[in-house]
């Protein structure tokens, strides 16, 4: 396996990149499984057939990206230097089959999760006469809805929000619906994805123009909350959206901006 990873030539390596399915058993060898994204930032690579068939030092990043991580667990031969039995073969296949699907599982379930969140704030935003409008790329504050609407998944600035709602005192509310199974995948979900947002929204257009949210179910770390609120980030429970109406219903007009109202 070790030599099969640092022999495979760019033209095989472009072949496994460019196919969606052998690209993921590509990244799965490795313990943990490494993220398409995470392999790119590991490989300084775009993973794009092109730039591996005509760049020979990025093929080679992306190689050792994985043969530096690969599992010993189910890959014993790999060190010990030697050929795969077919039993252990068979376990391999069978155990990171395994861990794709489980992968898949999850992100799944999140993504419905997700799903469900934002429709549950649509549903809370309209309860409360807020109008849903076309979803748009939003480059200044006045290409934003006006106050009382709101849109879906929009570009705000330099990164997209889920939900972009204009409150009342016409700051723009840039809402993140996020689901964590884990303490762990917590710090991904909120200090990485979420509060990584607020930075770049709050460095764009100021406190005065934007107000970073984050919607949030499951499992998260208290720690990882404080520093996400510290930084800037509000943040709103999905099992507590009557927290979210309030505030929203605070923002009257000429109001300066609300005061950060941490979850309990």
């Amino acid at each position: 396996m070790r030599s099969f990873v640092r022999d495979v030539d760019q033209g095989l390596l472009t072949e496994i990149v460019s196919d969606r399915n052998k690209r993921i058993a590509f990244r799965y060898l490795a313990a943990p499984p490494i993220s398409e994204d995470d392999l790119k930032t590991l490989a300084s690579s775009t993973l794009s057939a092109r730039a591996l068939r005509t760049d020979q030092e990025q093929a080679e990043r992306v190689r050792e990206s994985v043969l530096s991580a690969i599992d010993p667990f189910r890959f014993p031969w790999v060190e010990a230097g030697r050929t795969a039995t077919e039993r252990e073969r068979e376990i391999a296949v069978v155990s990171s089959a395994v861990l794709v699907a489980s992968q898949r599982v999850g992100t799944r379930r999140r993504s419905n999760a997700k799903r469900q969140q934002e429709e549950e704030v649509k549903s809370l935003l309209r309860l409360i006469q807020f109008q849903e409008v076309e979803r748009r790329d939003i480059t200044l504050l006045e290409d934003a809805p006006g106050p009382g609407e709101f849109c879906g998944e929009s570009k705000l600035g330099p990164k997209r929000a889920d939900l972009v709602v204009r409150l009342p005192d016409r700051q723009c509310l840039a809402i993140e619906c996020k689901v964590s199974n884990s303490a762990v995948n917590s710090f991904k979900r909120v200090n990485h994805e979420a509060l990584g947002k607020a930075r770049e929204w709050l460095g764009e257009f100021g406190t005065a123009g934007v107000v970073p949210a984050a919607v949030l179910s499951g499992v998260f770390n208290t720690e990882n909350l404080v520093t996400a609120q510290d930084g800037g980030l509000f943040l709103f429970w999905a099992h507590r959206l009557d927290d979210l109406r309030s505030f929203v219903q605070s923002c009257a007009p000429h109001r300066s901006q609300p005061a950060r109202r941490p979850p309990r």
